[in-house]
């Protein structure tokens, strides 16, 4: 007998089983058939809950940036250093990377926002939220006197590719020192690159 659960419950047990196959077989191979196998729902159970399989994907894309934004806000909102914001938001990112799927469930984002219009305009506007948290950290710091005078929008636009960037090669596989990596990351926006 199918343990009684309350709409919210299902849904979320539906997202997950989803962004399972979704790791496992991609998008395109994914079938509402192995989604409702792997909730323990009849297809028609899915179906209660979401339209199509586009709805289900679009649901976890939301799902992974209100985590995100609501990590970012929570930052935002404490009166430490802006350099202490940046530490620790680069410990919870470089963390979630190397012990989670969020890496490669992005991977999986990208590809379907270059395949389908939908999809491309939800990401696009989440990435521009992303940007606009990020600003807001970097013009924290400037009014307070932590940051250079900067470009606070396209400063964060190069923040966020370089994040993106460590990411990527997590989703690849690829072993690095987390320590090390943020370490790196923080001497570069404190001392720069280049001796001019």
């Amino acid at each position: 007998m199918t343990k009684h659960r309350s709409p919210d419950e299902r849904a979320e047990q539906i997202l997950t089983a989803a962004r399972q196959c979704f790791l496992e077989n991609g998008y395109f191979a994914t079938k509402m058939d192995a989604i409702a196998r792997e909730s323990g729902l009849s297809k028609g159970g899915v179906y209660f809950h979401f339209d199509s399989k586009r709805d289900i994907f679009r649901a976890l894309v939301q799902e992974e940036y209100d985590t995100t934004m609501s990590f970012i806000d929570n930052v935002l909102s404490s009166d430490q250093p802006v350099s202490s914001m940046f530490i620790e938001l680069a410990e919870h990112f470089m963390s979630l990377f190397a012990n989670s799927d969020m890496p490669r469930f992005m991977i999986i984002i990208g590809e379907m926002a270059l395949r389908d219009e939908e999809i491309q305009k939800q990401l696009k506007e989440l990435q521009l939220t992303y940007f606009e948290r990020l600003a807001s950290v970097i013009e924290k710091g400037v009014e307070a006197g932590q940051i250079n005078d900067a470009d606070a929008y396209n400063t964060a636009i190069v923040l966020k590719a370089l994040l993106d960037g460590v990411q990527a090669n997590f989703a690849l596989g690829i072993e690095m020192d987390l320590e090390a990596v943020i370490g790196a990351a923080m001497n570069l926006m404190a001392n720069g690159l280049l001796k001019l």
